[in-house]
C-alpha cells in the first residue's frame, strides 16, 4: 500500500510539469486530476446522502415484562417494578428483569436506588446492598417504621418510637451488617418528605422537610444532613410560611428547594449551603422534571399546571434559573395541539409525550421532531436515555432512532 501511494504522488509531481493546448487554453493535466477527484469526491457525497442523509427518524418499540396495572417508579436511573414475590428492576441496557429481594410477608413499605434495597415491615425489615446480601434489621424497642428511603451509600428509616417521638436513623446500606450511623430527631412539625442528595461519588447527603400547622398558618422548614459526617446538620432553612416543600435538588451549583407556591435557590459554600438567594413563583404549577445546564450557569425545570382528576392540558413550561451571582429566571410556554401525557428533560430537548404524538424542542422553544406513536400513551417515564412507554396493553421502552 505504501508503494502505491509513492508511485501516486510521483505521478502527481510528474503530470504538474506537462501541459495539454485546448484552443487558445493551455490546462495542466494536474488540473484535470484535481478536477476529476472532486467530481469523484461529489458523487461519493451524493451516494452517502442518498442511502444514510435520507433515512427516517422513527420510535422503537421494545416490550418490556411490566403490566400496565403494576406498581412501578424509576429512580437514581433505575427502573423498579413489583411483582407478588418480588421487587425486582430492569438492567438500564436491557429488559431482563434481576431480583433484589424477596419477601415472605406483604411489605409495608419499600424503596430502591442503584446500590441499595430498602424492604421493612412493622419494626423490621431488610437491607439488599449492590453484592445482593439480604441484612436483616430490627428496631430498638419495638419502634413503628413509618417510611424508608434508599440512596446510593446509605438508608434512611422514618419510624415514631415508644414515647411517640419521630425519629429518622441513617444506615450505613453498603456492609454486610445494617449498622446505625446517626439518628436525627424531628421537631418543628410533622416530616412531610426526606430523601437522599448526592454531593459527590464519597459524600451522600438527607434532606428532610417538615410543616407545622397551626391556627395561624402553616410553616415549612428543610434541614440537610451530611450522612457521612455522623449526621452532621449543614443546612436550616429560615421559616416558609403557607406553603410546603415536597422536593429537594441538588445541581453542582445550587440546592433547590421546590414547594407548593415557589422554588427557592440556595447556593453551595464548602461547609454546606448559602442563605436564600432567588425565589421563582410557581403558585398552580408543579415541577415534573429538572436539569443542570451543561455549563452550570442556569437549571431548566418544567412546570406542568395543576389539574383536577380527569382534566387534561395542552400547556407546558419550561423555566430557566440563572446559578450565577446575578439572580433572574425565563419563562418559555408552549401549546400543544393534543393532551400531554408526560413532559421530561433529556438528550438537551424538552421530550413531550401526548395521546398523539412524540416532540422534541429545543430549550430555546424550537421544534426539533414530531413522531406519530403507533398505539395511544397513557403515560411516560424518562428512563437511560430512552423512556418507557405505558399504554393500556403494554409498556414499552422506547427509543428514537
Amino acid at each position: 500500500m505504501r508503494d502505491f501511494w509513492e508511485k501516486l504522488k510521483a505521478y502527481i509531481r510528474k503530470s504538474a510539469s506537462v501541459t495539454v493546448q485546448i484552443g487558445q487554453t493551455t490546462v495542466s493535466r494536474l488540473t484535470f486530476i484535481g478536477v476529476a477527484l472532486g467530481i469523484l469526491a461529489a458523487g461519493i457525497f451524493v451516494l452517502v446522502y442518498m442511502v444514510y442523509g435520507n433515512r427516517e427518524v422513527a420510535l422503537r418499540y421494545e416490550r418490556t415484562d411490566i403490566d400496565p396495572g403494576q406498581s412501578y417508579r424509576v429512580n437514581d436511573g433505575m427502573l423498579f417494578y413489583e411483582t407478588p414475590q418480588y421487587y425486582v428492576s430492569i438492567d438500564p441496557s436491557k429488559t431482563n428483569r434481576v431480583s433484589l429481594a424477596e419477601v415472605r410477608v406483604t411489605a409495608d413499605g419499600y424503596d430502591m436506588s442503584s446500590a441499595a434495597t430498602v424492604v421493612f415491615v412493622g419494626s423490621s425489615g431488610q437491607i439488599v446492598g449492590p453484592n445482593g446480601v439480604q441484612n436483616e434489621f430490627v428496631m430498638n424497642d419495638g419502634a413503628e417504621i413509618l417510611s424508608a428511603r434508599a440512596g446510593r451509600r446509605h438508608a434512611a428509616l422514618l419510624y415514631r418510637n415508644q414515647y411517640g417521638d419521630m425519629r429518622i436513623s441513617i444506615m450505613n446500606a453498603l456492609t454486610e451488617t445494617p449498622e446505625v450511623t446517626a439518628t436525627v430527631a424531628i421537631t418543628g412539625g410533622e416530616v412531610v418528605a426526606f430523601g437522599f442528595l448526592q454531593a459527590s461519588n464519597t459524600v451522600e447527603y438527607l434532606w428532610v422537610s417538615t410543616l407545622d400547622v397551626n391556627q395561624f398558618s402553616e410553616e415549612s422548614i428543610v434541614r440537610v444532613y451530611n450522612c457521612d459526617s455522623n449526621g452532621a446538620m449543614i443546612f436550616y432553612s429560615a421559616s416558609l410560611y403557607n406553603q410546603t416543600i415536597e422536593n429537594a435538588i441538588l445541581t453542582g451549583n445550587c440546592l433547590y428547594l421546590v414547594g407548593t407556591q415557589d422554588i427557592l435557590r440556595y447556593d453551595r459554600t464548602e461547609d454546606g449551603f448559602s442563605s436564600e438567594r432567588a425565589r421563582v413563583s410557581i403558585y398552580g404549577s408543579r415541577v415534573v422534571d429538572c436539569v443542570e445546564a451543561a455549563d452550570g450557569a442556569s437549571a431548566y425545570f418544567i412546570l406542568m399546571p395543576i389539574t383536577q382528576a380527569g382534566e387534561q392540558t395542552h400547556i407546558y413550561r419550561l423555566l430557566t434559573v440563572s446559578q450565577s451571582d446575578e439572580a433572574w429566571a425565563t419563562v418559555l410556554q408552549q401549546f400543544m395541539s393534543a393532551p400531554i401525557v408526560a413532559a421530561f428533560l433529556q438528550n438537551n430537548y424538552v421530550n413531550v409525550v401526548t395521546t398523539e404524538t412524540f416532540e422534541q424542542y429545543s430549550y430555546a422553544g424550537k421544534q426539533a421532531l414530531s413522531l406519530e406513536f403507533e398505539d395511544t400513551p397513557t403515560g411516560a417515564i424518562p428512563y437511560e436515555g430512552a423512556f418507557l412507554l405505558m399504554t393500556d396493553t403494554a409498556v414499552y421502552r422506547t427509543t428514537v432512532e
